[in-house]
């Protein structure tokens, strides 16, 4: 249910400032960002070992589904 509320939460905000880089959330704040998806997931879990974040890539383009 945790990462539900985080994509929820992703949806409605605004991560242009994170262009072209990973984003780890945890209760719907941003707590790593970088270019290395497992460097981040490495770093999530050292500071958060009881949490699930949720990970996902802003794109630096504008994307049409």
């Amino acid at each position: 249910m945790e990462s539900y509320r985080n994509y929820e939460w992703f949806l409605k905000e605004d991560f242009s400032r994170y262009a072209g880089k990973w984003l780890a959330i945890i209760d719907k704040k941003v707590v790593a960002s970088g270019e290395d998806v497992n460097k981040i997931i490495k770093e999530v879990k050292k500071e958060y070992p009881n949490k699930r974040p949720f990970v996902t890539k802003i794109r630096d383009k504008l994307s049409v589904l």
